[in-house]
């Protein structure tokens, strides 16, 4: 596998040279879609920065608000600092948690993977890349973009430019400079050239990057049960999980219970997910890397796991104090009344943290059997949209389709507005 670590200040354009680069062949992986699912509510990345940051950063749904967060630390380089320290090691732990599993992949020896990161040189990855690129464009048009696509004030634009670190060492050390700063046929033109000239066959030895950020090593059968860097991964997480049925089914043989390990998912386990969903959901093509990010970046997915496979899944969100549970799955119908009270549990938990005075299971007509088990299990009843209180039906309403079945457990009695 051929690595290009791309790299550059804000609004260069290094989307525009990774769409190019995917329409060569390539495939690539954002660090900033990482960051977003690195700082779901309730990570560990998430907790270090309402700790320093304090619960101001956050939306009405405890999820951070980039926005907030960003005029606290562009304005501040000591915070910067401080918000960097927090989330380049699980950002950076993510990311070889993707290169190893890209490495595992029957095409690993064709493929030619592009790492986009703004801090890739300042987060310490820029030593494994097979080449590093840097896209740069000039100060004005930067501020242009950030005013006329981002809507940034001048202020604004100006202070996030000022923020921005220096390119004078990551431009010595560049492979190759794409100057954005032009027309989109001219960066075409640079970006079809430095790609001509690549030579995958000079590839380094990847095992130094997963040996830095995970301390394991590719292809090792027991690598997902090595320690890493900084806690965020417990022994239990694998790589990836066999190929599963999407529909419950009763003639597998059960899973010892003290084998189980109730979790939230995180960013390593996008692929398996995506396989899962893929399957769960009946979908005719495959659920796309990008797309599962974004998901894990909205819902979050609880999962009853074995050191190889996923028991049991449950996707929710939480909005204007109301919990939704939209998903529902299991492998052996035979787990149900045991897994989802667990999967439940952790939600309500995590509901009860957001101060959710409910939780409703709002789940599509192929899980309504499921749904059934998990209420009598875990003691929820049924109820409709008229039942609802106003301000939980405003939030329940517009998600509701025709052939849900819906639940709910109150969890406190409810306040007179929302959060």
């Amino acid at each position: 596998m051929y690595i290009i670590g791309l790299t550059g200040n804000i609004a260069t354009g290094k989307s525009t040279v990774c769409n190019i680069l995917e329409q060569l062949g390539a495939r690539v992986m954002d660090a900033d879609s990482v960051a977003h699912a690195v700082l779901k509510r309730g990570s560990r990345a998430w907790r270090g920065v309402v700790d320093a940051f304090g619960y101001d950063i956050l939306q009405y749904d405890g999820n951070v608000d980039r926005q907030k967060l960003g005029a606290v630390v562009f304005q501040n380089a000591a915070k910067l600092r401080t918000l960097e320290q927090i989330t380049h090691p699980a950002v950076g732990t993510e990311l070889a948690l993707l290169v190893r599993d890209a490495l595992n992949e029957p095409d690993a020896g064709d493929t030619i993977l592009v790492v986009e990161a703004v801090k890739l040189y300042e987060a310490g990855m820029h030593e494994y890349m097979d080449a590093l690129w840097v896209v740069t464009a000039p100060i004005e048009e930067q501020k242009r973009r950030l005013m006329q696509e981002r809507g940034m004030t001048e202020e604004q634009a100006s202070m996030r430019l000022q923020a921005q670190p220096p390119l004078d060492e990551k431009l010595k050390r560049a492979d190759v400079v794409i100057n954005n700063g032009g027309s989109i046929e001219e960066t075409r033109v640079q970006v079809l050239r430095a790609f001509a000239a690549l030579d995958p066959a000079h590839t380094t030895d990847k095992t130094p990057l997963l040996l830095r950020w995970l301390r394991i090593a590719p292809n090792t059968q027991n690598a997902s049960a090595a320690p890493v860097s900084n806690g965020e991964h417990e022994a239990t997480d694998a790589a990836t999980a066999a190929p599963l049925a999407a529909a419950a089914t009763a003639t597998e043989p059960a899973i010892a219970e003290s084998e189980w390990v109730v979790r939230r998912a995180k960013p390593s386990d996008a692929r398996m997910l995506a396989d899962l969903l893929t399957r769960i959901e009946g979908r005719t093509e495959p659920l796309g890397r990008a797309e599962m990010l974004e998901r894990l970046g909205k819902y979050g997915y609880w999962l009853v796991r074995t050191r190889e496979q996923t028991l049991a899944l449950a996707a929710w969100q939480a909005e204007n104090l109301a919990a939704i549970v939209h998903e529902l799955w299991v492998a052996n119908v035979e787990d149900a009344p045991r897994a989802f009270p667990k999967l439940l549990a952790a939600i309500q938990d995590e509901a009860n943290a957001l101060t959710c005075e409910v939780v409703v299971l709002l789940v599509p007509e192929r899980a309504a059997a499921l749904a059934q088990i998990a209420a009598h299990a875990a003691e929820y009843e049924p109820i409709a949209l008229d039942d609802l209180h106003k301000l939980w039906r405003s939030v329940i309403e517009p998600l509701y389709q025709d052939g849900q079945v819906m639940y709910a457990k109150r969890l406190r009695e409810m306040v007179t507005k929302p959060i």
